[in-house]
């Protein structure tokens, strides 16, 4: 990586992007990269800044607990370089850091106001200043997910307590004094009060919990949250409703929140231990792209952070349902949308099964539908067309899925087509990779060279009418969905599937459109500024889609791929046909290209 490119890479993290260039420049050229395994832990971290560039970084209390994690663009440890700390810093997974010198963070602290404004702040004031700038904290507690409490009796133990605690991956316990009356122990009680004041773990926990919980209605707005903790100076309120206790409301979530990093919400994949455990987490998808759509957030960026969550869903509901066995024989994949990384809301699930040859298993079926069912009961309803996994045709060996594809090639039909085109957006998710390798290594063999296949394949991108009047004004629906336009069949595929084909003809691996747009720039398909007005049109397309979409489900109707030109603004009106405009001169292009005008 360059010094541009790290430049780059700093200058979108807050609040490097307050440094003047010069400033950032002594950053860039003192800094050291460094990789850490899995499990490694950081070291020094009294007297360097840790940036990471790839991975995830926990960071544990001095009894172990794991109190926090750091993704792409964070950094740490803010405190030890203005107050100092006794935490450790470990990697939770292989990771990549850029390590900066503390000595020159403080120098730039004292130079540079705001910055160092930001390094002075304490967290309370971090999260006061949130609650004035930003409307993301105009929700409701009850809108974000709540850490289950953790309720004990008086007379519980403290080696009980705290063992609970650690089990559910909790802050704090709820003691119930059975008067009616609560009281709460956190990590820092433990610290403080059992080991320094050598109190014995066998002692009952009503000799160390504080009384008197401080409350908040599930109801409340979260700024209502923030004024609590500010003004009690605690790190943690709890969240009744009807009178009962239903969650705890952390600090560290809504710092977390803030910073919009779905490693926290991924991370808690990782660690869900049963089905159950993992529905409490895909149940909070549709609010997490609800805030982020809300907190303007672009779309493309929402798609990644949903995918990689559901890609964690999938890994783990795998796991928790097929025996380890199975992974060392098969390649679980998912098609369509998922695989593209490009699933915002659930939609039905499209997934596959590629099996080694001579593999057997007389369990398979049953495994097969006890995945399917798991997905079910998460939120993902079942494939209309039958994409799953518990359907043979998309469970079988490498050697099957290879003669579907050369008879895809040899019998053109429009179900081969369509078989084909969910294929060729597959995304390994789990077991065997170099089966699913090896498979899109075939499909490329077979069908990138072969023009005639590809001209056929690539006819649907011009199916559906642009909705655009030889006038420049919209073509809307009548009767059910009249005034309205369909911007799937008008906008997004004829890019999406246009795109696919340019893709596979060029043995592009990459699945998600944005990035198959870039990848046929760079080989010199089309010019950056084309492939920048596709991109732009797209997720125009989408943004309008989702926004759409979430209008209709607070409505309690059906979300679908009508968008209504009534509700757009005179300006996003303007926009859209302009992105219209894009895909008609998309099609052409590929009208040329695959010289679809000598094909019936």
């Amino acid at each position: 990586m360059s010094i541009v490119d790290i430049e780059l890479y700093l200058k979108q993290i807050y609040p490097f992007e307050l440094l003047t260039n010069q400033e950032l420049s002594e950053i860039v050229n003192n800094l050291v990269i460094e990789y850490y395994k899995k499990g490694q832990k950081i070291e020094d971290v009294d007297n360097y800044l840790y940036v990471v560039l790839k991975g995830v970084v926990v960071e544990k209390d001095s009894l172990g607990n794991e109190v926090g994690y750091f993704g792409q663009g964070s950094f740490f440890d803010v405190s030890r370089v203005i107050n100092g700390s006794e935490n450790i810093f470990e990697a939770f997974e292989e990771s990549i850091l850029y390590k900066i010198d503390k000595k020159i963070i403080l120098k730039l602290v004292n130079e540079n106001e705001r910055f160092g404004e930001y390094f002075k702040k304490s967290t309370k004031e971090k999260l006061s200043s949130i609650a004035s700038e930003n409307p993301y904290f105009f929700l409701k507690v009850k809108e974000i997910e709540l850490q289950q409490p953790v309720i004990v009796s008086k007379d519980t133990t403290i080696y009980d307590a705290v063992k609970e605690m650690t089990e559910k991956g909790a802050y704090s316990v709820i003691v119930d004094f059975r008067n009616g009356e609560y009281g709460i122990i956190t990590d820092s009680d433990i610290r403080k009060k059992v080991i320094l004041q050598n109190i014995s773990a066998s002692e009952n926990v009503e000799k160390i919990a504080t009384k008197g919980l401080i409350t908040i209605n599930a109801d409340s707005f979260l700024f209502d949250a923030i004024f609590l903790m500010i003004k009690h100076n605690i790190k943690r309120v709890v969240v009744e409703e009807n009178g009962k206790i239903i969650g705890i409301l952390n600090e560290v979530d809504l710092l977390s929140l803030y910073s919009n990093q779905p490693q926290f919400l991924a991370l808690r994949v990782e660690r869900a231990k049963s089905i159950k455990d993992l529905k409490i987490l895909s149940d909070s998808i549709a609010r997490t792209v609800k805030i982020l759509h809300k907190e303007g957030i672009r779309t493309r960026h929402i798609m990644k952070i949903v995918s990689e969550i559901n890609t964690r869903i999938f890994r783990k509901a795998f796991l928790l349902t097929a025996p380890v066995e199975l992974l060392d024989h098969s390649s679980l994949i998912v098609m369509g949308s998922e695989g593209r990384q490009e699933q915002i809301l659930k939609t039905d699930q499209d997934n596959g099964l590629i099996l080694e040859d001579g593999y057997q298993n007389p369990n398979l079926e049953a495994i097969s539908q006890n995945f399917i069912e798991a997905l079910k009961e998460l939120g993902y309803p079942e494939c209309k067309g039958n994409v799953m996994i518990t359907n043979p045709y998309w469970r079988k060996s490498i050697s099957e899925f290879k003669n579907s594809i050369i008879d895809y090639v040899n019998h053109i039909t429009p179900e081969n087509m369509l078989n084909l085109a969910i294929l060729i957006d597959a995304k390994h998710i789990i077991g065997r990779e170099d089966l699913y390798n090896e498979l899109i290594d075939f499909m490329f063999s077979k069908i990138s060279d072969n023009k005639t296949f590809l001209s056929y394949f690539a006819l649907p991108t011009i199916q559906f009418k642009t909705p655009l009047t030889f006038f420049g004004t919209f073509e809307t629906e009548k009767g059910e969905h009249k005034g309205e336009l369909d911007i799937k069949k008008g906008g997004i595929f004829p890019i999406v599937h246009g795109i696919r084909s340019l893709a596979v003809e060029n043995k592009i691996r990459e699945t998600n459109t944005f990035e198959r747009i870039k990848r046929l720039s760079e080989v010199g398909i089309f010019n950056r500024e084309f492939a920048s007005e596709l991109i732009e049109a797209l997720e125009f397309f989408l943004t309008l889609r989702l926004r759409e979409r979430l209008r209709k489900i607070e409505m309690g109707k059906q979300p679908d791929d009508y968008v209504s030109i009534n509700l757009l603004s005179n300006f996003e009106k303007d926009l859209l046909k302009d992105a219209f405009k894009i895909v008609n001169k998309f099609k052409d292009l590929i009208i040329n290209h695959f010289k679809l005008n000598y094909i019936s």
